[in-house]
């Protein structure tokens, strides 16, 4: 298997296809070892199946062209290989000629792709967890407290997991206080604590973005 795949093998990827779609923005320089005439099948669209094959487990030449076979053809689309109107069908080249071409990729250069694209992917994943930051929020009642009224004291506090509290207010009462995470301004909101938060499948660590082709093929 080539040093490159070899890589991957040592990777763990919660998301497989989306890592391995963003894999082919790394690929543009690698070259192609195959004649001219005999280039049926895009080269990215093989590297990118044969990466994601090692993503879901696959750790041998055999087991990575038997994967690229039977994958679904909503996959192979979303790899780069095309669809036929014809046929409508999604073809895929022999297992053979899948494990004869990875063997004569040019090894460093194949190396290097995949080592960017991991670092990317590390950076990614360090700038997502500088990003979001778990927050509990809980309302509590002050013992022996009395407002005006007197009614009871409440309070909702908002905390990290290091138990660290990062604001605290009062609130009218115990019976809705999720009314009032509808602050317009938190005192510990700041760029790094949006909202929302992007959906994990169609956005990798490494900021690559992939959709699953939704066109009705049949």
């Amino acid at each position: 298997m080539p040093q490159g795949l070899e890589q991957l093998t040592r990777t763990p990827s919660p998301q497989p296809l989306p890592d391995a779609v963003c894999l082919a923005h790394f690929l543009a320089g690698l070259p192609d070892p195959r004649d001219r005439r005999g280039r049926r099948f895009p080269l990215t669209a093989i590297v990118t199946a044969a990466a994601a094959s090692v993503l879901t487990g696959a750790r041998s030449l055999t087991a990575v062209a038997e994967w690229i076979a039977d994958a679904p053809r909503w996959v192979l689309l979303a790899l780069g290989f095309a669809f036929d109107p014809f046929s409508k069908a999604v073809t895929v080249p022999h297992p053979t000629t899948v494990m004869r071409l990875l063997g004569r990729l040019d090894g460093d250069t194949f190396d290097a792709a995949v080592s960017a694209f991991l670092q990317a992917r590390a950076a990614g994943l360090d700038a997502e967890k500088a990003r979001w930051r778990a927050v509990a929020v809980d309302g509590k009642q002050l013992r022996g407290s009395r407002a005006a009224g007197g009614k009871a004291v409440w309070l909702l506090a908002a905390m990290d997991h290091a138990g660290t509290v990062l604001a605290q207010r009062q609130i009218d009462t115990k019976r809705h206080p999720r009314s009032s995470l509808f602050w317009t301004a938190w005192p510990w909101r700041t760029p790094s604590s949006p909202r929302t938060r992007p959906t994990p499948s169609t956005r990798t660590a490494s900021g690559c973005a992939s959709k699953a082709p939704t066109t009705s093929l049949s």
